[in-house]
């Protein structure tokens, strides 16, 4: 019993230990959104128990919620470039030569 409760801590205190000193650029997004978990329960905790919640608290999550955004946004940016592409590839030669040609057209001046 005392085994298993000293393991819980030894965890609680890496996990607390990871949570203070992340490195976005080493971890995946499953890892940064598990801190960032970690985190708001440290923060509710905190709150709950009516002590002040630590600066670094708020610090870290905020760096957790840009980096997140960041990588969910790049994610759906590169699936997006993909289905471009796929419809792109799905397209017929004549169908590429008309948007083409309608590029181009955009592209000369009115004449007056």
């Amino acid at each position: 019993m005392a085994t298993q409760r000293k393991e819980k801590v030894n965890r609680t205190m890496a996990a607390l230990y990871d949570f203070k000193n992340f490195t976005a650029d080493r971890l995946d997004l499953d890892e940064l959104v598990s801190l960032s978990a970690f985190g708001k329960t440290l923060r509710a905790e905190y709150e709950i128990h009516g002590i002040e919640v630590p600066e670094y608290v708020s610090t870290q999550l905020n760096a957790l919620t840009r980096e997140i955004k960041g990588r969910v946004a790049d994610q759906v940016e590169a699936r997006r470039k993909h289905i471009k592409a796929q419809l792109e590839s799905l397209k017929t030669p004549a169908e590429r030569r008309a948007a083409l040609e309608a590029e181009l057209a955009k592209m000369e001046p009115v004449s007056a």
